[in-house]
This record gives C-alpha cells, structure tokens and sequence, in this order.
C-alpha cells in the first residue's frame, strides 16, 4: 500500500513541477504527505518517542511532529550549507555593485579581440568565457556581461548571432570551481569540503569536457551557418545592435578586476594543494574579499559613506538567495527523509539488485532524471537541489562513494539547464541577439551532448 501512495506522490510532485508551481511548496507537502502515511501505517515515527510533541491528530499523525522535522532540517541546513550558499551570493552581488565582475569581464576579453579566424576567435572564446564563470557565478548574470562584451567582439569578427549566442550561453553550462551553488551542495553531500571536491575529482572530468565542447563548438557552429548561408567573410566589421545593454555599466578601474579572483586563490592557497596548516573555508574567503572590497571603494572614492554602502548590496545578494537556493534545499531533503521514512529507497535498491543494476546504470538513471528536471524547469539549480539528496543513500546501498553519483549529476543539471528553451540566460541572450531560444538551443545542443557523454565516461572510468 506504502508503494501506491508514493507513486501518486511522485506523480503530484512531477506534474508541479512541470506546471511550474513553486517546486519549495510542492517538495515541502509532498514529504509531509509521505512522512504522515508512513507514521499511519506504522512504518516509521516521525520522531523518536524521546523527542515527540505528543499531539496525534486524530490518531492519525502527529502534526507537530511533521513541522518538528521540518524545523530540524531548517536549522542545520541554514546554519551550514545555507550560510555558505548565501555568503557566495552575497559576494557575486558585492562585486557586480562596485563593478569588479564588469572589470574581470573587460579584462578576459580584450586579448582574444585580435584573434582573426573567426570559428578560433569563436571556440578561444568560449575558454575565456568558461575561465570567467569560475569567478562570476551567475549564469544569467556572466551571459549578460559577454553579451555587452564579447558578443560585440565576435560580431565584429563575422560570426553569426546565433553562433556567438550558442557560445555565451554554454559558458556555465558546468558550474566548475568551489564557490558554485551546486557544486557546494554536491561537496557537502559527498561528506568533502568545496576544495577538495573541485580539484580531486571535478577538474578531472571537465578538463576534458572543455576540450571537446570547445571542438565541437568549432564544427557545429560552422556547420549550422553553413546550412542556413551564412558566411563570416561576407559580415566582418558588423557592429552588434543591442536593443538593451543587458547588464548594468559601473565605472571601475582595470584593475578590480583582480577582485573577485581574491576568494578562489585564498581557498586554493590555504589548501591541501599549497599551505597545509592553514585552512580558510569558503564564508571566510567571501567575507575577507567583501571587506578588501570595501577598502578599495573607500582608497578610490574617498568616500565613508559608499564605501560603507556596499555591504547592504552583500547582504542583499545573501537575503535573495535564501528562498530560491537554500529553502529548496530544505524542502528537497525533507522529501529525500520522507521517501526513505517510508522505505521508498529500499524498496527501489531491493528491486534495482534482483534486476541486476549495478551502480553504474544507476547512476545513468539518476543523471537522465537530473537532465529532464533541468530541462524542464530551465534551472540547473532547481533540479539538482530537488533530486541530489537521494544520491547519498542509493551510492551508499551499492557500495560506491556518494561523489561518483552525484558529480556526473552536479555536471548535468547546468548541462540540461544550457538545452532549457525556458532557461534565464538562454531567454535573456536571446533577446538581446534578437534571436530564438529555440535556435540557441539548437546551437548548444550538440556540444553539450558531447560533454555529457564525456563526463559520463570518464566518471566510470576514474571513479567507479
């Protein structure tokens, strides 16, 4: 009976998901609605009988208890991951206030401008940009700043709308570095810190993803132009018309640049990679980088009061992320522990085992779900935070580390999100470029298929 009321759990949490109802609400009711059947047919308490409020409703559950858990799951998670989660957002906020990620922008792209094949300048580009996105978190916020950017550069060079767009809008189609949202989550799930996680195992897989997205970039967008008559030759020195500038100018000397870079080489320095017997963890870094921040405003307004200013600009960027990032996290474990309250998870390993599905065929089901979710909800975010949390205990029951499911599907939530029509940077390049999400979609399509099957192999390969 337990498995029939799951299923029509799992089947209201997919069509809401699809209907695009808030994913927060959906997870967070339909882990309560597990939790309450499985406490009604004696399959699992909600909490210990030591740590239960004594209030059954109606004999059937106890519902103080649900919200109980609930809060359990909210404080551990806001005092940890949520903290840390919310001081990266803070900290890509500060530094597009003072115009620091506009300047690092500036600043990678102005070597490839003399770059003369344009299908070289077009995959060069796509290095650079990729190089950026280890420092410019937001997906939509970096495609906007390459748009206003390196868009005009490509352009310029004769290469097509669609081609340039194809290009900017796979540029955080891996989320690599320790100061990404999910890769943040996917360290902490695999019992790792952020460092360890990128350079141990995530540098290993998207080294050469790089490779051959950047390769493929080079044929498939030459190949499409091809197909639909565009010749490069024939648009050299074409200026880019933008109907918006699409990100906000800040006057900021070259060399802000260097500060949002200040974090990554702090958590790479203090590391096992360099100095052993210091540690710095990932608030820290933020934090030590917002105030060096502050220090320059102050050294070059000469200004208290702006300078001062720009910490409610951090503490902006931490408040927004709190409910699309770390309260999806929340509601997504709280239906993870329902599922196995329940004894889902058991039940679907048990019947995994005696069909003869071994770990690695699991994990392809689990990235295959990942893409579909990233895909439809057009955020990479949204589908990894919602799903990943079963990662750990399916790894667990087939006797592999947590990190050998839950990289390849960290690398394909971003992968999906860059095929999403309805993705916010696809959407906003797009637009820009007066072009159709659909055609972007068409342009990233291949290489990111490529990707993914490169991190799915070399993830068997090394890991499992």
């Amino acid at each position: 009976m337990e498995l029939v009321f799951v299923l029509l759990v799992l089947i209201a949490v997919v069509y809401g998901i699809i209907k695009d109802y808030n994913p927060q609400a959906v997870l967070a009711l339909a882990g309560m609605a597990l939790f309450a059947v499985a406490y009604w047919l004696g399959l699992h308490p909600i909490l210990p009988a030591d740590k239960s409020t004594g209030f059954a409703l109606f004999d059937l559950f106890d519902l103080f208890d649900l919200f109980e858990v609930f809060k359990g799951i909210f404080s551990y998670r806001a005092a940890g991951l949520g903290l840390t989660i919310m001081a990266v957002a803070g900290f890509a906020t500060y530094m597009s206030h003072i115009g620091a990620s506009q300047a690092l922008v500036r600043v990678a792209v102005k070597p490839v401008a003399g770059i003369q094949s344009s299908y070289l300048m077009l995959a060069i580009c796509y290095l650079v940009a990729v190089f950026v996105s280890l420092f410019v978190t937001s997906a939509t916020g970096l495609g906007l700043l390459l748009m206003v950017t390196m868009y005009p550069v490509m352009r310029n060079l004769g290469i097509s709308p669609a081609s340039a767009c194809g290009v900017i809008a796979s540029s955080q189609a891996f989320e690599i570095g320790p100061t990404q949202t999910n890769a943040i989550f996917s360290a902490g799930q695999s019992g790792m810190d952020p460092t360890s996680y990128f350079v141990d195992y995530q540098i290993w897989l998207v080294a050469p993803m790089l490779l051959v997205t950047m390769v493929l970039h080079f044929f498939w967008q030459r190949h499409c132009d091809r197909q639909e008559g565009w010749d490069p030759a024939l648009h050299r020195g074409e200026h880019a018309e933008l109907d918006e500038k699409g990100a906000d100018e800040v006057a900021a000397p070259t060399w802000y640049g260097l500060l949002p870079i200040i974090p990554f080489v702090l958590m790479m320095t203090f590391s096992k990679l360099l100095v052993t017997s210091i540690s710095v963890s990932v608030e820290v870094a933020m934090l030590l980088s917002v105030f060096i921040g502050m220090l320059c405003e102050l050294l070059r307004t000469r200004s208290v009061r702006t300078a001062f200013v720009g910490l409610s600009s951090f503490l902006d960027g931490m408040g927004k992320v709190f409910g699309p990032v770390v309260a999806l996290i929340v509601c997504a474990e709280l239906f993870a522990e329902s599922l196995k309250a329940i004894g889902a998870i058991d039940t679907l390993l048990h019947s995994a085992s005696n069909a003869g599905i071994g770990s690695g065929l699991m994990t392809l089901v689990m990235v295959g779900l990942i893409m579909v979710a990233a895909v439809i909800m057009g955020s990479g975010n949204a589908a990894f935070l919602s799903f990943s949390s079963l990662a750990p205990a399916v790894a667990a029951k087939f006797g592999v580390p947590a990190v050998t499911m839950l990289l390849p599907m960290q690398l394909a939530s971003s992968i999906g999100r860059t095929v999403s029509p309805i993705a916010a940077v696809l959407i906003a390049c797009a637009g820009i470029a007066k072009v159709s999400p659909f055609v972007v979609v068409k342009r990233t399509s291949v290489p990111m298929a490529g990707a993914l099957v490169t991190a799915l192999l070399l993830n068997y390969l090394l890991f499992m």
